[in-house]
């Protein structure tokens, strides 16, 4: 797959702007999705850029009992860790600009029920373009098939096509504002 296809997608969708409106709406649809419900460990993130806001629905989460966990990049790896307070206070930004915790205890990513995947463009196949590291590709590759991934986005942000390359790691579910959690075509294949 030529990299230069990525590239070109990632300045396409450049221009999209944050949306309070699509990430209130995407906050509803996870609250209704029953495998949000049913989960005792949800990996989240916080918004960077033009990614849609989750806090909303991450809090309601934490206050049903359910531990909610970040990603934390550790040189080229991305370690979890759970947190007791979702205020903002309570983190930090690190050296890439992204809202991290400030203090966290580390789990097994394997416990992890629910991932919310960010990106820059999905596709209903369960296709995801990121921002270039692979951070979230080699973490998708290495925790259990039990866990749900649901890429998140802004409707704006779901193309025919993401152009994959075999690193590359497909996500099960797929949310936007334009509609409830649907799972990605690949997933109820099998493929």
């Amino acid at each position: 797959m030529n990299p230069e296809l990525k590239s070109n997608l990632r300045r396409q969708l450049k221009g999209i702007t944050p949306n309070s409106a699509a990430s209130a709406r995407i906050c509803d649809h996870l609250q209704r999705w029953p495998q949000w419900n049913k989960a005792g460990v949800i990996l989240g993130f916080m918004a960077l850029g033009s990614e849609p806001d989750i806090l909303p629905a991450l809090r309601q989460a934490f206050e049903r009992g359910a531990k909610i966990a970040f990603p934390i990049v550790d040189g080229n790896a991305i370690r979890v860790g759970v947190v007791t307070s979702l205020s903002d206070e309570h983190f930090t930004v690190d050296l890439m600009g992204v809202k991290i915790p400030s203090a966290w205890t580390p789990i097994d990513a394997d416990t992890i029920d629910v991932v919310l995947v960010p990106g820059i463009a999905f596709d209903k196949e369960g296709g995801r373009l990121g921002r270039g590291g692979g951070y979230y590709d080699r973490f998708l590759a290495r925790i259990g098939s039990s866990a749900q991934t649901v890429g998140v986005t802004d409707a704006r942000r779901i193309v025919q096509s993401v152009p994959m390359e075999p690193h590359d790691c497909r996500i099960k579910w797929l949310v936007s504002d334009a509609g409830e959690v649907t799972e990605s075509s690949r997933n109820k294949t099998g493929h």
